[in-house]
């Protein structure tokens, strides 16, 4: 018996082994139309992704004959990305808009991308109404999205959102924190969520959330605010995520947040029991650094230090893991 195989005859796995090597143009230009399991290969290979710096390299005969498999497409500019009257992105699983603009998040309908599992939509620079695209991402829309990184969301009483049950992982902009129960309310089995907090002083409006309702399912909440922290915002915010795991919290703001390290400790082990890992970074009053006296026994406070700089606010810097 003879042990010699031809290239064609090697096993799929080291033809995909080889993929992980090329971009899509050497994919193209090397593989196809060898024969019809090659071909089969590179147009189902599940890494496959698309790169378009124009709305002209739609029309390159490469992306043109990937395009109907390919399973991540990347827009990196702020033109019209697609032409509506074709279906070609029935395939797609991930679309990353680089430089998203109104028009292009207004063209995400489920019905041009009905298998769509991830979308990111990442520098944008203005601060458009993303209404619509909202009413389709917390709905019932796209009925495997369960990644999506969206950009600054407005907060409103009466929004269209209803429920986006496949929905474990978020990362959104917002300027008002009423959002945070929103999301929560329409996102039952959300697991990791991050908060990009920005625009003026959002606490008092902390008075008008319901802290009886518990969301079980979040084990993983990163916030980062340009606003001062308080224990109250903490202990608001921690009120409704009784499972969490993970917790992280940036406060980038140049007033100093005064957050006495004790009662923050005893927030973290009323609200949060099962917190295994913790990550704070928050600015401090300059007396405090040297005022304050830290009691606690509570595990993940064991590492902490007091980062002080001649030009910079001083920082309060825990992190702690189980």
């Amino acid at each position: 018996m003879s042990d010699h195989f031809t290239f064609e005859q090697l096993p799929n796995e080291i033809f995909y082994e080889l993929f992980e090597y090329l971009n899509i143009y050497e994919l193209y230009k090397i593989f196809s139309r060898l024969n019809s399991r090659i071909d089969s290969l590179i147009t189902n290979y599940k890494y496959l992704q698309i790169i378009l710096d124009s709305f002209e390299d739609l029309d390159h005969p490469i992306n043109r004959y990937f395009l109907p498999n390919v399973k991540t497409l990347i827009i990196n500019h702020s033109k019209k990305f697609f032409d509506p009257i074709k279906s070609l992105f029935l395939s797609l699983r991930c679309l990353i808009l680089c430089r998203p603009t109104r028009e292009q998040w207004n063209s995400i309908y489920p019905v041009v991308f009905p298998n769509l599992e991830r979308l990111y939509l990442i520098n944008s620079t203005f601060a458009y109404r993303t209404e619509q695209l909202c009413c389709l991402i917390f709905s019932i829309g796209f009925s495997f999205l369960h990644t999506c990184s969206l950009p600054r969301v407005s907060y409103e009483d009466n929004n269209q959102w209803t429920c986006s049950p496949c929905l474990q992982s978020l990362q959104i902009n917002i300027w008002d924190i009423r959002v945070y129960t929103q999301i929560l309310d329409t996102c039952p089995n959300l697991l990791r969520l991050k908060i990009e907090l920005g625009g003026g002083n959002n606490q008092e409006k902390f008075s008008l959330l319901n802290s009886n309702k518990k969301y079980s399912t979040l084990r993983y909440l990163a916030l980062h605010s340009s606003n001062p922290i308080t224990c109250e915002f903490i202990d608001s915010i921690l009120s409704f995520v009784p499972n969490l795991e993970h917790f992280l919290l940036n406060a980038d703001h140049q007033r100093p947040s005064y957050i006495p390290v004790d009662t923050l400790a005893s927030i973290f082990e009323n609200r949060t029991p099962k917190l295994n890992r913790i990550n704070i970074n928050i600015t401090l009053p300059k007396n405090l650094c040297c005022q304050e006296k830290i009691n606690t026994k509570y595990l993940l406070f064991k590492s902490f230090k007091i980062q002080s700089e001649l030009i910079r606010p001083s920082r309060l810097i825990i992190i702690g893991s189980l």
